[in-house]
């Protein structure tokens, strides 16, 4: 994305001189996560003005994701010093190009600011919506291939049919967690894990066996640490900057765990829902 640096009104930036005694800068950090690419931008504005007008919501800051490779450009907007982004990957492929700026929210006539250099003291100034206020800082990343896939289930569980229980069970006390479905629930499975309604079955099989595991691991991992499964999962947390020994407790319910381990599988379900009503329709 190129950024233009010549308008016809002033505006905060590093590289030139329209404002005195102000600054307006952005802290990137941007990391995987479960499936998605995590961006946290904190925003540090030093000029009074242009602050009261963000409060104010005349003004607003703004950050621009752009990935060429895989046509995706996108503007996200906060009015508060902190803004959380989550995109999933497969959205994103190759070099990604983060800018900021602040931005006008609506248009504003007869602009003035205590800070701006002398050459526009006496200049009549209107922003229309959209208008350029400030330039923050810019950064590149590169989006390397997913190695984290989604849970390998086939390394670590297997679903098998059960003539006598009448309910799902769950057995976690080996290498492989064994998911057990009564007979007829079995054949819709075996029937329809491959079909349109995968992530459907994904969720009503997958997500609360995964629920069910880790409350068990809360309750007794000294246990379960030897077992594959376990390793594997441990592994995933560790890679996604998370501690599997935090699963079960008040910042990482049993419930959310299992759900960032399956990346978002409710969304993704009724994403599958709404596509084959609309085909319906």
């Amino acid at each position: 994305m190129r950024i233009n640096t010549s308008y016809p009104y002033p505006v905060l930036y590093m590289n030139n001189e329209d404002y005195i005694n102000s600054s307006f800068h952005v802290n990137f950090d941007v990391h995987h996560s479960f499936g998605e690419i995590k961006i946290h931008a904190q925003f540090h504005l030093d000029n009074e003005e242009i602050q009261r007008l963000i409060e104010e919501e005349a003004c607003i800051y703004v950050i621009h994701v752009e990935c060429a490779q895989a046509s995706f450009r996108k503007v996200y907007r906060s009015f508060t010093k902190n803004l959380e982004v989550s995109i999933p990957v497969e959205e994103l492929r190759g070099k990604i190009e983060l800018h900021s700026f602040i931005i006008a929210n609506k248009r504003m006539e007869n602009y003035t600011n205590d800070s701006l250099s002398e050459w526009y003291q006496d200049i009549p100034i209107t922003f229309e919506k959209g208008n350029i206020l400030a330039i923050g800082d810019a950064i590149e990343t590169t989006m390397f291939e997913d190695n984290m896939e989604m849970l390998n289930l086939p390394s670590i569980a297997k679903v098998t049919k059960s003539l006598k229980n009448e309910f799902m069970e769950v057995d976690i006390a080996s290498d492989i967690i064994t998911i057990s479905l009564p007979e007829y629930e079995y054949n819709q499975y075996a029937l329809n894990a491959k079909s349109n309604l995968k992530n459907t079955i994904l969720s009503n099989v997958i997500l609360p066996s995964l629920v069910y595991v880790f409350t068990k691991i809360k309750d007794g991992q000294e246990d379960i640490e030897e077992y594959t499964w376990y390793q594997v999962l441990k592994n995933i947390f560790d890679e996604n900057n998370y501690r599997i020994e935090d699963v079960g407790s008040d910042s990482l319910s049993a419930l959310k765990a299992a759900q960032m381990v399956l990346r978002k599988p409710l969304r993704t379900t009724f994403e599958e829902i709404e596509k084959i009503n609309k085909m319906e329709d």
